[in-house]
């Protein structure tokens, strides 16, 4: 290959490059939005299909009926669990924002209990050292107590100006505008869901005609690859659903049992244990996050006021959840289809910055649909990396002794 077809093809590769990249962007940043509800029908006439063949085939029941019947059910369930579980997290965290917002008023304490901590910490160094570090450390927190008197005068004001008529507009108008908002987005809310249910319906009954018209449009091998593409994707995505949902499962109840026996020891006096476990596990299914982003800096906090028992039972608790995860995991998520670790957090990064926090997940998602895609041989994005099949099939030599 000469220099110059080298350098038209690294251009084309570019430009193709470019050219998948603006169209996933305009995609997700302008239309995902507008074509939801039927992106969302076509998904679950296609995870319906099954059902509406089975009862076709147990019941004399016509197809345009069988489809309505499979839609509504599954609307059915997804709303009775969402009633059951969504009552009990709403009083779970009702209580715990109670909780928090009684720690919140005990923010002086707390504050004097991290800086008597801090000075009890630096005491033990060498003396020029230790009066330097105890003279930066009341110099910073006579600059955190002025700031937070000065969020508890705004707040008291806006509450006095409340109560005597006289409303803060600070106070008012930011709830206010915060219900209209909201009050507006509800229509288009509720017509996306009705128009999302009587797609699902049409397109349930109708999905092996649709099917077959988006064949007809393609060459014989185009047809082949999409539908093998759908295929894997289904099968992989579906399967590493499972595999997380699992997970979190099991790490919440690891969490339960561990909060529950720090509170029969009187170490943890929350009465939000579900709440809290629920939360970390969640936080741990995030990519590149973990149960260290809220465990070690509530482990660091125990250890600066004091409650040794509390930090040891945590660092316990997460050793343990660490341990298990990392022999789950493997057998759980099937094909290990992961990313490295640099690679998620920056699509993260890009995901938050152009989508929102929802990028957060659509963006490693994406990647992770194009890797298998790409390792399927579907799409030819990049190229693979080739094992040495050859070192590692080759028979171990025995050394003559």
């Amino acid at each position: 290959m000469t220099e110059v077809e080298k350098r038209r093809k690294f251009i084309i590769n570019v430009v193709y490059f470019g050219i998948v990249i603006a169209l996933c962007f305009f995609f997700f940043k302008y239309a995902m939005g507008t074509l939801f509800p039927i992106i969302f029908a076509f998904i679950i006439a296609s995870f319906l299909q099954r059902p509406k063949n089975f009862i076709m085939r147990k019941t004399p029941i016509k197809k345009g009926f069988a489809s309505t019947l499979c839609v509504l059910g599954l609307l059915a369930v997804i709303l009775f669990f969402t009633a059951l579980i969504g009552v009990r997290i709403a009083q779970e965290i009702g209580g715990f924002v109670d909780y928090i917002m009684l720690q919140v008023q005990n923010i002086d304490s707390l504050v004097n209990t991290i800086e008597n901590a801090l000075l009890n910490f630096v005491s033990g160094f060498p003396e020029f050292l230790s009066k330097t570090l105890k003279e930066n450390i009341a110099t910073l927190f006579v600059e955190i107590r002025e700031w937070l008197a000065g969020r508890s005068s705004e707040f008291t004001q806006d509450i006095a100006g409340t109560l005597s008529g006289s409303f803060s507009l600070s106070w008012i108008t930011t709830p206010i505008s915060g219900v209209i908002s909201t009050a507006r987005q509800i229509p288009s809310v509720i017509i996306a869901a009705v128009i999302s249910i009587v797609a699902a319906c049409f397109i349930t009954a109708d999905y092996d005609f649709i099917k077959k018209f988006v064949k007809a449009q393609l060459t014989e091998q185009k047809a082949k690859d999409v539908s093998r593409a759908i295929s894997l994707l289904k099968s992989s995505l579906g399967k590493m659903g499972k595999a997380y949902l699992s997970i979190i499962f099991i790490t919440f109840i690891e969490l339960s049992i561990g909060f529950y026996v720090l509170r029969l020891l009187n170490v943890f006096s929350s009465n939000y244990i579900a709440i809290i476990s629920l939360a970390i596990a969640i936080i741990d299914i995030i990519p590149v996050l973990g149960t260290g982003t809220v465990l070690l800096p509530w482990i660091a906090y125990s250890l600066i006021t004091g409650n040794y028992a509390m930090a040891i039972g945590l660092g316990i608790m997460y050793a343990s959840i660490t341990v298990i995860r990392q022999i789950i995991e493997p057998k759980f998520v099937a094909g290990q289809l992961g990313l490295p670790p640099f690679l998620t957090i920056s699509a993260m990064y890009v995901g938050l910055k152009v989508f929102g926090v929802l990028g957060m997940f659509i963006a490693p998602m994406i990647i992770i649909m194009l890797k298998l895609l790409n390792d399927e041989g579907i799409l030819h994005l990049w190229k693979p990396m080739k094992e040495n099949k050859a070192k590692a099939n080759a028979p171990a030599i025995k050394k003559k002794k």
